[in-house]
């Protein structure tokens, strides 16, 4: 969870992301941020993020997204 804790903050530094279950619906998680975030997450944890997944639901909290990797590996 550290590592993807570090990835989005790369990419958003200026945003909280612990305890926040509304990145997408808030607008700080926009489409081209996570056409970013998903690749980072291929090459980092080794996993292909199917389009049918990238839905809100998988990326509204760093919980769901680390939930989406871990049922990916």
């Amino acid at each position: 969870m550290e590592t993807l804790l570090e990835i989005l903050e790369d990419l958003l530094p200026d945003v909280e992301f612990e305890g926040r279950t509304d990145l997408v619906e808030s607008g700080d998680l926009d489409s081209l941020t996570i056409l970013n975030l998903i690749s980072d997450i291929s090459d980092e944890f080794g996993v292909t993020i199917p389009v049918g997944e990238v839905v809100p639901e998988n990326f509204d909290s760093v919980e769901a997204i680390m939930a989406l990797i871990e049922k990916l590996k």
